[in-house]
C-alpha cells in the first residue's frame, strides 16, 4: 500500500523539515565550534542548508498537486459522460433518418460505443469518427429533425474530451515529477543535516543538553484529531479498486468520503489512501471512467486502523 511519501530514512518529511530548521538554528549559534572541529562545517555550509530548505518550500505541496489531478480527472469524467449521452441522443435521429439500415447504424459506431467507454483514447477516436460521419450525413439528419445545436454540442464535446484527457495526463505527470523532486530534495537535506549531527556527537559528547538540539528523531507521539471536542487517534481509509470482471486495477478513479473534504485518486495499482480522518461511520463514493458510479454506505473507520484495507470492485458501463 502506497501511503504517505517518506524519504529513505522512514521519517516523515514534516518531521525532517521541522528538525532541520531547529538543527540549523543551533548550528548557526555554534558554527565556530563546528568549524574548529571540521573546516568544511562553516557558515557556507549553513547557507547551503538554508538554500535547500528554501528549495523544498518552493516545491508545490502534494495536497495541491492532488487537488489539481482530481479536478482534471473529474473534468474528464463529466465531459466524457456528456459526450456519450449526446451521442446516444443523436442516435434517435440517425434511426429516424435511416430506419432499418443496420449498415448505417454501424457506420455511426452503434456496436462500438459500449467498448470505447472503457478506454479514454478509444472514446476520443470514436468521437472524432462520429463527428466525421455526422457531417457526412448532416443534410439527412437535419431533415429528420436533428437540432443544429446538438451537432454543435457533440463537435465541442469531442474536442473537450480530447483536451480533458491531455490535461489529466499532464496533471498526473506533473504530480509524479514533483514527488520525485521533493523526495530527492529531502534526501539531500537529510544527508546535510546528518553531517552536522555526526559532528555534534563528538563536539558535545560531554554536553548532553547541548547535543540534544542536534539529534534528528522520529517522534513517537501520534497525531490526533478532534471528535466531540476530545483528541482521539485518527482513522485511515486505504485499499484497492479493481474491475469486477477482470480483477484488473482501476487507475484514476476518484474516491471520496461523502460529506467531508476527504478525497483522492487511485494510482496505477488501483490503490488509494487517506489519513487523519475523524473515526466514525461514513459513505464512500467512487467514480471512474467507463464504470458505473459506486457508493458504499456504513463504512466504519476506527482509531488507529492502519492495517485495515478495503477492497472494492466496479462494474463497467453498459
Amino acid at each position: 500500500m502506497k501511503a504517505k511519501q517518506h524519504v529513505s530514512s522512514g521519517i516523515s518529511q514534516d518531521v525532517i523539515m521541522e528538525h532541520s530548521q531547529i538543527i540549523k538554528a543551533s548550528y548557526d549559534v555554534n558554527v565556530v565550534r563546528f568549524k574548529t572541529f571540521d573546516q568544511d562545517l562553516n557558515q557556507d555550509y549553513s547557507d547551503k542548508i538554508g538554500l535547500k530548505i528554501g528549495e523544498i518550500n518552493a516545491i508545490m505541496p502534494d495536497k495541491i498537486m492532488l487537488v489539481q489531478q482530481q479536478k482534471a480527472t473529474k473534468f474528464m469524467l463529466d465531459t466524457s459522460k456528456s459526450a456519450v449521452n449526446t451521442v446516444k441522443n443523436i442516435r434517435y435521429y440517425v434511426e429516424k433518418a435511416f430506419p432499418g439500415n443496420h449498415l448505417m447504424l454501424s457506420e455511426f459506431g452503434y456496436d462500438a460505443l459500449a467498448k470505447v467507454q472503457r478506454s479514454q483514447l478509444k472514446l476520443i477516436k470514436h468521437l472524432k469518427l462520429f463527428v466525421i460521419t455526422l457531417n457526412t450525413y448532416k443534410t439527412e439528419l437535419l431533415a429528420s429533425g436533428l437540432p443544429q445545436a446538438m451537432i454543435d454540442d457533440i463537435i465541442q464535446l469531442a474536442n473537450d474530451v480530447e483536451q480533458a484527457n491531455i490535461k489529466q495526463e499532464l496533471a498526473k505527470k506533473a504530480r509524479f515529477k514533483t514527488t520525485g523532486l521533493r523526495i530527492k530534495a529531502f534526501d539531500e537535506l537529510l544527508e546535510m543535516i546528518g553531517s552536522i549531527t555526526k559532528a555534534a556527537k563528538y563536539i558535545f559528547q560531554d554536553e548532553p543538553d547541548e547535543l540534544r538540539d542536534y539529534i534528528l528523531e522520529n517522534p513517537s507521539k501520534k497525531k490526533t484529531v478532534k471528535k466531540a471536542g476530545e483528541d482521539v487517534e485518527p482513522a485511515f481509509l486505504q485499499g484497492t479498486l479493481t474491475d469486477a470482471e477482470t480483477n484488473e486495477a482501476i487507475e484514476d478513479a476518484i474516491v471520496e468520503i461523502v460529506n467531508t473534504d476527504f478525497s483522492t485518486v487511485t494510482d496505477e495499482d488501483g490503490e488509494f489512501y487517506m489519513d487523519e480522518i475523524v473515526p466514525g461511520t461514513y459513505t464512500i463514493r467512487i467514480a471512474a471512467f467507463g464504470y458505473k458510479d459506486l457508493e458504499i454506505s456504513g463504512v466504519e473507520l476506527t482509531s488507529g486502523n492502519e492495517t485495515q484495507e478495503f477492497s472494492y470492485t466496479m462494474q463497467k458501463e453498459d
